[in-house]
């Protein structure tokens, strides 16, 4: 598939709605993937606002050449717990990254990876962290490819 020209940038208030229709998007992914946990929804434009007022925050868009948003990333800045036994270090941690799904596979959310890495390093993060469902295969398969690797596991006993 041909890769699509994007730039990548901070998202302004006026993209909350096309935001929000890729939220509508992933939240629909997984709830197909897990509907056990998840159902589709949208994501709330107060949840967006307060991202993007965060100094700590940011919402990384990817604009096609009509400036239509075709993916987004949410990020935010943390610090490991104050607990014995972590060691004290700054991240990164990567909310959500949706690209939409008629431009997947042409080289969007590796721009936005790329971005996201762009503003980690900026904020003087050691590492990215981010969360994915386990049968979300194609997910996985792109963040190995940029470099990702599985260091914890989230496991579930369910008591229904």
């Amino acid at each position: 598939m041909e890769k699509i020209p994007v730039k990548t940038q901070p998202a302004q208030p006026g993209d909350l709605q096309e935001i929000g229709n890729l939220y509508e998007e992933l939240y629909t992914c997984m709830a197909a993937l897990q509907p056990d946990n998840f159902r589709p929804g949208r994501q709330s434009a107060s949840f967006l606002c307060g991202i993007m007022e965060n100094p700590d925050g940011e919402i990384l868009v990817a604009r096609g050449q009509e400036e239509k948003v075709l993916g987004f990333a949410i990020v935010q800045c943390r610090n490991t717990p104050d607990y014995p036994s972590f060691l004290p270090r700054r991240y990164t941690h990567l909310l959500d990254i949706v690209v939409a799904e008629p431009c997947r596979g042409q080289g969007i959310g590796k721009a936005l990876l790329k971005a996201v890495e762009s503003w980690a390093r900026g904020k003087g993060s050691e590492f990215i962290e981010l969360g994915v469902l386990s049968e979300n295969l194609p997910a996985i398969g792109a963040y190995e490819s940029y470099g990702f690797q599985e260091r914890r596991k989230t496991m579930e006993l369910s008591l229904q």
